[in-house]
């Protein structure tokens, strides 16, 4: 098995910049000197011939560096007293949205009760129209009722 910091010969590739060159130099020589591949293949052998070592020293290491980073959260002296401040100012805009959705839903409240008033007022404009025999009172009564009528239905359309 070997190192392939190198593209193989087959493979166009474009030029490589001077210091990417000078790097992988570098690195390879690092490889070779501390011996690195020979020290990572024999860790693996090791890992899959103890595997449960692996995992206890993997498991231990995870748990030992959570304790020591809730260790450091929970003792640090430059936290503020009250960390809630930042929440404070969040209030008035829930305020804000509170109004709006209360302005929101008497607004449907009202178009709901003007839709009912208007059915309610055609219904009786109608039983008013079919009278066979009209007296004045009944006259007016259509006259009102429909001008009542017609605003309610305006006042919709402008919605």
């Amino acid at each position: 098995m070997t190192m392939r910091l190198f593209k193989q010969k087959g493979q166009k590739c474009k030029k490589e910049s001077k210091a990417t060159r000078y790097f992988r130099i570098i690195l390879w020589r690092l490889f070779v000197k501390f011996k690195i591949r020979e020290r990572v293949a024999k860790a693996n052998s090791w890992a899959d011939q103890n595997r449960g070592d692996t995992m206890l020293i993997t498991v231990g290491s995870l748990l030992f560096l959570l304790i020591v980073g809730s260790m450091f959260t929970l003792c640090d002296n430059t936290q503020e007293e009250n960390f809630m401040t930042g929440v404070e100012t969040v209030e008035p805009m829930f305020r804000g949205m509170q109004r709006i959705q209360n302005a929101k839903a008497y607004q449907a409240n009202q178009i709901q009760e003007m839709t009912n008033k208007g059915q309610m007022l055609k219904h009786e404009l109608d039983s008013l129209v079919r009278l066979p025999v009209k007296s004045h009172q009944d006259s007016v009564q259509i006259i009102i009722k429909y001008k009542q009528l017609e605003l309610i239905v305006n006042n919709l359309e402008g919605q």
